[in-house]
C-alpha cells in the first residue's frame, strides 16, 4: 500500500443549482471540511455510498472484492445535522482514492480515472440523481467550472469575499428534486420559464467568475437566489426557506448577496461581497441575530493522500 490515509473535502455552490441539471454550468468551490478513508475491518454498517464504491471497482482495480473502507466525516455535522456540504461525495471521494492508493495506483497519477469511478459509484448510490459536481470538486479541488461535459478549473481563486452560512437545519436533496421534476410534469411551460431564468442567470455567473468581475457576480448572486425562490414556490418546494430568506436580507443590506448553496431547504447558504469590511458587517450582523456561520476556507486542494493518525470511525 503507498499511503496509509487519504481525504476529500467538502463542497459549496457558487452558482447554477438547477440549472446544470439542464446543461448550465456551475461554479463549485470546496472547503476546509474533509473526509478521511483508510483500509479498515469488517464495519457493522457499510453505506450506501462505500457499498457503490466497492461495487464500482471489483473488477476494475482489483480482480476480487475489495478490502473494506472506513470513512470518518464527522466534521459534516453538527449535533447530529448534516450541514450540506457534500459529505456523501467527500465520502466517495476519499474512498475511492483510497482504493487506488492501496492498488498500487496513486491519486496524482489518477486523478482523471478516480474521478470517473467516484462519480459512477455517487451517481448510483444517489438513486441515478444530482449532476456529480459535488464529486467533481471534491476529487479535482479549488474551484470549478462544472458542466455536463465534464469539470474545469477556474484560474485562481474566485475574487469575492464570500461567508458560509448554515440554517441550522438538514435538507433532502433527492425530495426537492423530485418536487421539481413533479412541477416539469405538471406544468412543462412554467417549469421551463424558470429554468430558462435560472440557466440565463448561470451563464452569466460563469462569465462573471471566469473574468473576475466581483461586482457582477454579488448582484447577479442576488439575482440567482430569488429566481431559485420563484422556481421553488411553483413547484411548492421550500428551495429558500425562511432561514436564507433571513441571510439573503441581512447580505443585501450590508452591500453584499446571499442564495443557498445546493438544493435549498435548508442545509447552508453563500454569501457573496465585493468589500471586505462588508462581509465583516453581515458576520457581525449575523451574530447578534444568532445566525451561525462556519469559518471555513474556500478553494482547497481536492482528493489527496494523507500521513496516518490514531483513529477513523466509519460513516
Amino acid at each position: 500500500m503507498s499511503v496509509s490515509q487519504t481525504s476529500a473535502p467538502g463542497k459549496l455552490f457558487l452558482s447554477g443549482e438547477y440549472a446544470v441539471l439542464e446543461g448550465a454550468t456551475a461554479v463549485v468551490t470546496t472547503v476546509d471540511a474533509r473526509a478521511f478513508a483508510i483500509i479498515g475491518g469488517v464495519s457493522t454498517h457499510v453505506s450506501p455510498v462505500l457499498r457503490a464504491v466497492a461495487d464500482m471497482v471489483a473488477g476494475e482495480i482489483f480482480t476480487d472484492r475489495p478490502p473494506d473502507v472506513e470513512v470518518n466525516s464527522d466534521v459534516f455535522s453538527a449535533s447530529g445535522i448534516k450541514l450540506g456540504l457534500g459529505s456523501s461525495a467527500a465520502v466517495c471521494a476519499a474512498a475511492c482514492g483510497m482504493l487506488f492508493e492501496h492498488a498500487g495506483l496513486p491519486i496524482e497519477d489518477n486523478r482523471n480515472r478516480i474521478l470517473e469511478f467516484a462519480s459512477m459509484a455517487h451517481f448510483a448510490a444517489q438513486g441515478s440523481r444530482g449532476s456529480g459536481a459535488d464529486v467533481a470538486a471534491s476529487v479535482l479541488g479549488g474551484t470549478i467550472l462544472f458542466c455536463a461535459r465534464g469539470a474545469r478549473p477556474l484560474v485562481g481563486e474566485p475574487g469575492i469575499c464570500a461567508k458560509v452560512v448554515w440554517t441550522g437545519s438538514a435538507s433532502s436533496t433527492v425530495g426537492l428534486l423530485d418536487r421539481v421534476r413533479d412541477l416539469e410534469r405538471s406544468d412543462r411551460s412554467g417549469y421551463r420559464r424558470r429554468m430558462d431564468d435560472l440557466v440565463d442567470l448561470a451563464g452569466t455567473l460563469e462569465e462573471a467568475y471566469s473574468l473576475g468581475e466581483v461586482k457582477q457576480i454579488v448582484d447577479l448572486t442576488g439575482e440567482y437566489g430569488r429566481a431559485m425562490k420563484r422556481l421553488g414556490e411553483d413547484a411548492g418546494a421550500p428551495i429558500v426557506t425562511q432561514e436564507h430568506q433571513r441571510f439573503m436580507t441581512i447580505a443585501a443590506e450590508t452591500g453584499g448577496a446571499a442564495k443557498p448553496s445546493g438544493a435549498g431547504g435548508g442545509d447552508c447558504a453563500v454569501a457573496v461581497f465585493a468589500q471586505q469590511q462588508d462581509a465583516a458587517l453581515f458576520e457581525d450582523r449575523c451574530a447578534k441575530d444568532g445566525l451561525q456561520i462556519l469559518n471555513l476556507p474556500l478553494h482547497v486542494e481536492g482528493l489527496r493522500a494523507e500521513p496516518p493518525t490514531s483513529s477513523v470511525t466509519d460513516n
